[in-house]
């Protein structure tokens, strides 16, 4: 191969997942860093795949939850502009742009109804009708899951940075 070897999925969170999720920490309304946050978060399970593990089956077993759901959802819809969800019955269906912007919990900023109190950030959610689920906290919780079960494999990857 020209120029180098293939990532290793402990590289590719190291030099892109890591990275790109903490641009999209320190932008929490931007739709563009949330829609890239979740596409590398979510085809880090390729590169496991990859190195031998199979992430679906072992998700299976973990169990997999809404967090993980949002984000393929997002990754899944941004590349193909829709994901209907149908696959699974706890897929979450996500068309590219029905995410939505929470205003961060401040006085001439808060949206009642729709900002979190305590909330100085704010953020950009999916699936209102599952109460919303929060974009970033959701990338977190599956980075989390990823490290938790493959940390051999993700040796250097600094997921609390994000």
């Amino acid at each position: 191969m020209v120029g180098g070897e293939a990532m290793t999925a402990n590289e590719f969170a190291v030099e892109i997942v890591v990275p790109t999720v903490r641009d999209f920490r320190d932008n929490r309304r931007s739709r563009r860093h949330a829609y890239l946050a979740c596409v590398v978060a979510y085809q880090l399970k390729d590169y496991l795949n990859q190195e031998g593990v199979d992430v679906d089956a072992a998700m299976k077993t973990f169990g997999r939850s809404n967090s993980f759901e949002a984000v393929r959802a997002v990754c899944t819809g941004a590349k193909h502009k829709i994901f209907n969800g149908d696959r699974y019955p706890d897929n979450i269906p996500f068309t590219a742009g029905e995410d939505y912007d929470r205003p961060p919990a401040l006085a001439g900023e808060m949206v009642c109804g729709l900002s979190r109190v305590g909330d100085a950030h704010g953020g950009r959610e999916i699936a209102w009708h599952l109460g919303g689920l929060d974009i970033y906290s959701s990338v977190k919780a599956a980075l989390k899951n990823y490290q938790f079960h493959f940390a051999d494999l993700l040796a250097n990857a600094d997921f609390e940075a994000c």
